[in-house]
């Protein structure tokens, strides 16, 4: 009784392994993600749905973002785009994947897409390669952010762990980091 008990502990053990992986990402540099990336957009989230998809692996779920482009800096994409995500709600059923970045109707961010195929995420990095812009109120300059809201000062700042600081920091000029992606390209391909 005691081994049944014993190798069914161990079987279950084994397989819970293979569930319980969580989601981790090694953050990319500045560099890692302009040379990553397939494609690299500004884009205002104008939709979202989530669906749920049946495979032969089981169900799951996805959610869809819609974007308006308002400026490609890398790749080519259309007036409208649209990217797939892990994870969402359908109904009752809710599927949060760690890691994944959230979107709000009406944000803008940049996008730093390294394929459209069906996957985790779409983006280098999970939420590594979404910067959020935001429009300044007092002098109407463009700003980026990380995915989670902390100001970005600078492209050394990008992939490198940050101590918490009580140091007001402004956040880069939208314009910078699309000069700094052009200029990273361009010296990629000489």
């Amino acid at each position: 009784m005691f081994r049944r008990l014993l190798l069914a502990t161990l079987v279950c053990t084994l397989a819970a392994t293979g569930v319980a992986r969580s989601t981790s990402v090694i953050p990319p540099t500045f560099d890692q993600l302009v040379a990553e990336a397939q494609t690299i957009f500004v884009g205002e989230v104008i939709s979202q749905r989530s669906v749920m998809d049946t495979s032969s692996q089981g169900r799951t779920i996805h959610t869809i973002v819609t974007f308006r482009v308002e400026d490609v800096w890398k790749g080519t994409v259309g007036a409208m785009t649209q990217l797939q995500f892990l994870g969402g709600t359908v109904g009752d059923l809710t599927l949060q994947v760690a890691g994944m970045p959230n979107f709000v109707n009406g944000q803008r961010s940049v996008l730093f897409v390294a394929g459209t195929a069906k996957s985790i995420s779409p983006l280098v990095g999970l939420s590594y390669g979404r910067f959020r812009v935001e429009r300044g109120t007092a002098d109407g300059i463009d700003r980026v952010r990380t995915n989670d809201g902390r100001a970005l000062g600078t492209l050394t700042e990008i992939g490198a762990q940050r101590p918490p600081t009580f140091q007001s920091i402004t956040p880069m000029r939208l314009s910078d980091l699309a000069a700094a992606v052009r200029a990273r390209q361009n010296a990629g391909a000489r």
